[in-house]
């Protein structure tokens, strides 16, 4: 029942949150109800009015990470928009995948100089939709003057176990008279250099024992997270959490875009975890 409650406010959220996606200017639709349906219904609803039309910037990279068998919904929504020149990553391979894995594919990839352009746009690999032009991306980096710019949700996990973060956070959103949204890492671009030296910095909290998503998200449904990891992040297993740790110490270099403007997410009351 825990689960299965979620799963239905998420699919009764479908229609009106495919209004507002319709409504919006957004490059990227990345919010876990739409995948509660067909893959392929939603790429047509979501992605359909730009099939075939758009194309990667010549100063930008896109670039994934993930070992699924098959094409995942990213790869596919790239291609069905035209977009066919992108990076695929392979992370190591191991018994468990870990979020953390990310982490080290992408610095061992930009430290091995296989990324050429100024820009890096990081996107998930399972659950993102093109929605409208990549370079978007570039020019909400350049509007804001920073030097990398995370997608952000109204979802605050983690914070419990760093309430001084949240703290600060929720007084930059004020300070810019922002709602208070709050870091995710499934969409991010930013500038080759600042990426790589962020990524190495979170490289820090990643231990041999990293949780696994399963586990940590039982530890969040718990409300024994903090107990668990007492130097929390370091062994948590999320370079989310990691990343949202380090925004302060990057500000205003790392900035979130509290306006939604790279990348459309919106879960519905009672459909979160």
């Amino acid at each position: 029942m825990r689960t299965l409650i979620p799963k239905l406010k998420r699919l009764v959220s479908i229609p009106g949150s495919l209004r507002e996606v319709r409504h919006g200017l957004q490059p990227f639709v990345h919010s876990p109800q739409f995948l509660t349906l067909p893959l392929r219904l939603m790429l047509e609803r979501i992605s359909g009015p730009v099939r075939g039309a758009l194309c990667c910037p010549s100063n930008l990279t896109i670039v994934l990470v993930h070992n699924y068998p098959d094409m995942p919904l990213t790869e596919m929504s790239l291609r069905y928009v035209g977009i066919d020149n992108y990076v695929v990553l392979q992370p190591p391979v191991s018994r468990v995948f870990l979020n953390t894995h990310k982490l080290s594919t992408l610095v061992h990839w930009l430290d091995s100089g296989g990324c050429l352009t100024e820009y890096v746009l990081y996107l998930d690999a399972r659950d993102v939709f093109v929605r409208n032009d990549p370079s978007i991306a570039v020019q909400l980096l350049q509007r804001l003057q920073c030097d990398l710019l995370f997608s952000t949700e109204p979802e605050s996990y983690f914070y419990e176990c760093m309430p001084a973060v949240k703290a600060w956070t929720d007084d930059v959103a004020n300070a810019m008279e922002a709602p208070r949204r709050y870091l995710n890492a499934g969409v991010f671009v930013g500038r080759k250099t600042f990426f790589l030296e962020v990524l190495k910095a979170a490289l820090g909290y990643v231990a041999g024992d990293d949780l696994s998503h399963r586990q940590l998200v039982a530890e969040i449904r718990s409300g024994t997270l903090r107990d668990r990891l007492p130097r929390f992040p370091f062994g948590c297993g999320s370079d989310q959490a990691i990343l949202r740790f380090l925004h302060p110490q990057y500000f205003p270099r790392m900035q979130l875009d509290y306006g939604s403007r790279l990348a459309w997410r919106n879960l519905p009351d009672g459909g979160r975890i």
